[in-house]
């Protein structure tokens, strides 16, 4: 029967009841006993009928009040338990004087004032439980101390009618008090029930806040996510744009990524993505900047309240400052680098789907011009976008058999002072747009998926025309990064060189470091494939990619062709002689043959002389010439000498 400190929420439950109840119980004992006082008012003493009612409407205004006051407090659990205690403390004393001031009354008056006085104690009894119902202990004690000193009062008199009014009310109380019970039990049920579906309310939607933050949150990294930052980037558009504010939307791409994958394996990319999400929230952990991982390596930077370009530069020039210290994992260390594209609302667009496109085109462009260099987008890049998709909807009408031709660039032979093969370049006339550059066109072919059909003409007609040359002259042609994503475009080549009837053996097929990182897997079984063919592979455009030396040993590789930026400042830079003199021993030691391309002037013949090399390929030596002049050319070298016994890539 005592009342539970750990019942918090019960106790808080009858108490805000009470407060409801007991001025309503106070107010109906007060007219009750207003009204008994009025009807002996000439017959009983005045204590009886002023003096106590007095004292009662006094004591049961202050306890009102205290309950409507307590409405309005934020009482806390300790001053609830103590407040219940105190009414059931009062109930004993209180049951005792009511029960006592009635019964007095019942020597004055006659008959029908004696009935008075028992309708007034039955009623106000019944009242005042049901008023007390969810406090039990209080119910059932003014219950039973009312009627059980009312039927012993009864009793005494001996008469038959107060009797049996005594027994019916013996037999009444319990059963009433069992309705009391029931209904307080009914009560704490409730609460209970309540607590319950709050608490589940609370898991629910602990789980669904859960569920939302693992469903815009990147699990690796700890990040927005690109849901997120997309969404965010709607409610800047929606806010700022009606507030006319603007705000920065940035996409941050590492440089060089995919080959740590490759060579270190997955768990060291993991790594150098976590590090990057931790590098960038340390940059940025002042200021109104969201960071989100998009996917990939590619980041997203959106600044809520960037100020002006040169401002928003500057805080991006730091975010790709954050990558100047070497990532280490357990398999070792890479020095990486981040290109960021930014767009401005509302100058840049005034979407989201626009603005995104725009940073991520200003991010393309960084990409091939300004690498490791953020790039603002802007009207120039709108004309570029123009005139790519003006080439790109010139390549999809283009008849490729008529307009796409291909030159030849010879390379040389020092040991024998003649042609040793020849690389076939892709060239392309327009009618509309005039003649574009090749690296212009074959982006615009892989961005629209015509590069298979491209490489299929272009081979063709290449093959054409080294049917015609004398001697045992080899044929370099170029591959794409999506000719080696599978093996059928390559298959679908050596198909056409067989049915040409040009021998494996002459046909050299080159590709770049930067396509064989792009899918390191895919790339080998292609180049394996090529191999087991009879043809061989060249690295074109060596020294430019990726940690070179730590994956050139693993490829099934014939050739290395130095990249041009060697060779351009070689009579100057001592560290380029250095360079390029390594990378012949590394050829000689791995039994390869080795092309320096881009000699142009006589002193960088003499010096790639003096270093060793055996195979040059540049201005210097011959420019590209179109087919017939290659086959003139060729002709006339042939007539003049015989051909060398070996050519480019023969395997020993």
């Amino acid at each position: 029967m005592q009342i539970k400190d750990d019942e918090r929420e019960l106790n808080r439950a009858r108490y805000r009841a009470l407060s409801q109840q007991l001025p309503l119980m106070y107010g109906i004992i007060t007219i009750n006993t207003l009204a008994v006082a009025y009807t002996h008012i000439e017959i009983a003493p005045l204590f009886l009928t002023l003096l106590a009612p007095v004292l009662l409407l006094v004591f049961a205004l202050a306890r009102t009040v205290k309950y409507v006051v307590g409405r309005q407090r934020l009482l806390s659990d300790e001053q609830i338990a103590k407040s219940l205690r105190n009414t059931i403390k009062l109930v004993i004393p209180l049951s005792a004087i009511f029960t006592l001031w009635g019964l007095s009354f019942y020597q004055y008056g006659d008959a029908h004032q004696h009935a008075q006085i028992v309708f007034f104690i039955g009623v106000t009894t019944i009242v005042s439980a049901f008023c007390l119902m969810h406090l039990r202990q209080a119910a059932m004690l003014h219950l039973f101390i009312v009627s059980i000193a009312t039927c012993a009062f009864l009793l005494t008199f001996g008469e038959p009618v107060l009797t049996a009014i005594a027994l019916n009310l013996g037999v009444v109380t319990p059963v009433f008090a069992a309705l009391l019970l029931q209904s307080e039990k009914d009560f704490a049920r409730m609460i209970l029930q309540k607590r319950q579906q709050r608490q589940q309310h609370s898991k629910l939607r602990a789980l669904n806040e859960e569920n939302k933050r693992l469903a815009n949150t990147d699990s690796l990294t700890g990040l927005a996510n690109r849901r997120q930052f997309l969404a965010e980037i709607d409610e800047c558009v929606s806010r700022h744009g009606k507030l006319g504010n603007e705000f920065v939307v940035a996409l941050l791409d590492l440089d060089g990524f995919k080959p740590i994958n490759d060579v270190f394996g997955h768990p060291a990319g993991d790594q150098v993505l976590v590090d990057t999400a931790a590098r960038l929230q340390k940059r940025f952990s002042h200021l109104p900047v969201l960071i989100a991982r998009l996917g990939g390596d590619e980041f997203g930077l959106l600044f809520r309240d960037p100020g002006n370009d040169e401002e928003v530069m500057t805080l991006a020039r730091s975010a790709c400052d954050a990558f100047r210290d070497a990532f280490r994992f357990e398999e070792g260390a890479a020095n990486l680098s981040a290109t960021i594209g930014m767009a401005r609302f509302p100058a840049a667009a005034n979407s989201r789907s626009l603005l995104f496109d725009r940073a991520d085109y200003a991010l393309y462009y960084a990409k091939q011009n300004a690498k490791s260099e953020p790039v603002f987008f802007s009207h120039d890049h709108e004309r570029l976008i123009f005139a790519n998709s003006a080439l790109e909807q010139a390549l999809r009408h283009a008849d490729l058999e008529k307009e796409m031709t291909v030159e030849f660039q010879p390379v040389l032979d020092l040991e024998y002072g003649s042609t040793k093969g020849l690389e076939a370049l892709a060239r392309w006339y327009c009618p509309t747009l005039g003649r574009i550059r090749p690296d212009l066109f074959i982006k615009a072919a892989e961005n629209i998926g015509m590069m298979g059909r491209l490489t299929e003409v272009l081979f063709t007609k290449a093959l054409k025309e080294a049917r015609n040359w004398p001697g045992d002259l080899t044929l370099s042609f170029n591959l794409s990064a999506t000719s080696l994503s599978s093996e059928a475009p390559v298959r679908r080549l050596l198909s056409i060189a067989e049915r040409s009837g040009f021998p494996m053996t002459r046909l050299i097929f080159e590709i770049t470091e930067s396509a064989v990182m792009n899918d390191f897997e895919s790339a080998m079984e292609v180049l394996n494939l090529i191999r087991e063919s009879g043809a061989h592979v060249a690295i074109d455009d060596f020294g430019t990619g990726f940690s070179s030396l730590a994956y050139v040993h693993r490829l099934p590789i014939d050739i290395l062709k130095v990249d041009r930026s060697f060779i351009r400042d070689l009579t100057r830079n001592e560290r380029s002689a250095n360079v390029l003199r390594s990378i012949l021993g590394l050829c000689e030691n791995l039994k390869i043959a080795c092309i320096v391309e881009g000699v142009e002037t006589q002193e960088q013949f003499d010096l790639v002389c003096d270093l060793g090399g055996r195979f040059i390929q540049g201005y210097y030596y011959s420019k590209p010439l179109s087919a017939g002049d290659a086959h003139m050319v060729l002709q006339i070298e042939s007539d003049m000498q015989e051909p060398p016994l070996h050519a480019i890539g023969d395997r020993a």
